[in-house]
């Protein structure tokens, strides 16, 4: 049951211990870093995992930072529409960021002041994480697009983050039982960083590894046009691949069949094998908030940060969830 004050808005607290008040009267800013009891009970609870799992568990030294600083930000929103959750996420933005008079945006905050906006009454997103992921990817910069008046081609994707957390998050899933080393399967390929549109044939090479844990295997494919050209040499053919770009489909499923073009693998016989997603990997717990909260991170952090320190840091984390695994994760939560 929502209070009758919180009809009409936004909850926010901070962990800093600033007096700030917002300009609209649907916020009210608590200070949380002294007292826990602070803020609205889904606050409270966000709070209370954000401590135990990315800051306690050391996955995202980032948020520590933020946190320690007294520069990151609860907002629980209380309406039931995703529109007017939009709405809010985009005031929240207008705390972090500015436009320019180069239609560009600036920071005017200080680094790492970064927000989670709680969203417990949007029936639908409490139902479905894939409904509140779409919506995270792609619904809410649609309306972004569709509500800015700026004629210019700045996005504000070019300076913002969104990124899902929800308690039902299960995006990472190992291979099925019937993939394994070796295993002929069709799956998309890296283009200069992104996605192929269309499968070609590839060999399974490795299941597991250090750097991605079970998240990503490691295929070589049999037709040098998945590279990205013609004078790619084997190692490029060799590529670390998400496991949810591989097709599960029992007919592009084989084994040991390698070399030569899509025709010729394809010609195997098929494995017998049901088609079905491996188990939900303990990497899920990472974004398993108590309700569906959209992050929202400046992207001039991200930007001061060398990709050997982002990859040192998933490596870690790879590395840290195979090893605790989804029991460990319940130990920390108790």
């Amino acid at each position: 049951m929502k209070h009758a004050e919180e009809e009409s808005g936004c909850h926010s607290s901070s962990s800093s211990s600033s007096d700030e008040s917002s300009s609209s009267s649907n916020y009210a800013l608590h200070d949380t870093s002294t007292d826990d009891d602070d803020g609205s009970p889904e606050q409270r609870q966000v709070k209370k995992w954000t401590l135990q799992i990315p800051i306690g568990l050391g996955l995202c030294p980032w948020a520590a930072k933020s946190h320690n600083q007294g520069n990151l930000r609860y907002v629980t929103y209380t309406s039931e529409t995703p529109h007017d959750v939009a709405v809010c996420v985009q005031r929240e933005i207008q705390r972090l960021v500015v436009k320019n008079h180069n239609h560009h945006y600036d920071s005017i905050t200080p680094p790492w002041s970064t927000t989670l906006v709680i969203c417990p009454y949007v029936k639908e997103w409490n139902e479905s994480f894939p409904t509140f992921d779409r919506f995270v990817s792609h619904d809410i910069w649609d309306q972004f697009e569709q509500d800015d008046n700026d004629e210019s081609n700045t996005s504000i994707s070019d300076d913002i983050t969104l990124v899902a957390f929800h308690p039902n998050f299960l995006r990472w899933h190992g291979l099925p039982d019937n993939i394994k080393e070796g295993s002929v399967v069709q799956s998309h390929y890296g283009i200069i960083g992104k996605k192929s549109v269309e499968t070609a044939t590839a060999t399974v090479i490795e299941t597991c590894n250090k750097a991605f844990g079970m998240r990503k295997v490691k295929v070589r494919f049999h037709n040098e046009e998945t590279n990205e050209s013609a004078a790619c040499n084997a190692r490029r053919q060799e590529q670390y691949v998400p496991t949810d770009w591989i097709s599960l489909h029992a007919s592009n499923i084989r084994e040991g069949i390698e070399g030569g073009n899509n025709s010729e693998s394809n010609s195997g016989s098929a494995s017998s094998a049901p088609s079905q997603q491996g188990t939900a990997l303990a990497d899920n717990a990472m974004h398993q908030a108590p309700y569906p909260t959209i992050h929202i991170i400046n992207n001039a952090d991200l930007a001061s940060l060398s990709i050997r320190d982002i990859s040192r840091v998933k490596r870690k984390n790879a590395h840290r969830m195979m090893k605790l695994g989804w029991d460990g994760v319940e130990e920390k939560l108790a």
